[in-house]
């Protein structure tokens, strides 16, 4: 999971991919140390991977994507 600390609380950062191959990109994306989620057909919660590694990581497996979109929440710290 990715995180910068602000004023005593994380910044978690998820990058959310819509593919029709989200079958295969979650295998892919866990092999390069992604924490994924399948939230709906679909749709995959990522952390620990930048959406720019995700897409490069598409683009090798010709994988389309059809959204790639970055959040960010803040967070406790965790102690």
């Amino acid at each position: 999971m990715t995180r910068t600390m602000h004023r005593g609380y994380g910044v978690r950062t998820v990058v959310w991919v819509r593919s029709p191959h989200a079958s295969e990109l979650h295998g892919a994306l866990s092999g390069r140390g992604g924490a994924v989620t399948l939230v709906e057909p679909g749709l995959l919660r990522v952390t620990g991977l930048t959406a720019a590694e995700i897409g490069d990581l598409a683009v090798e497996r010709g994988a389309p994507i059809h959204e790639l979109r970055t959040t960010r929440r803040c967070a406790r710290r965790e102690t």
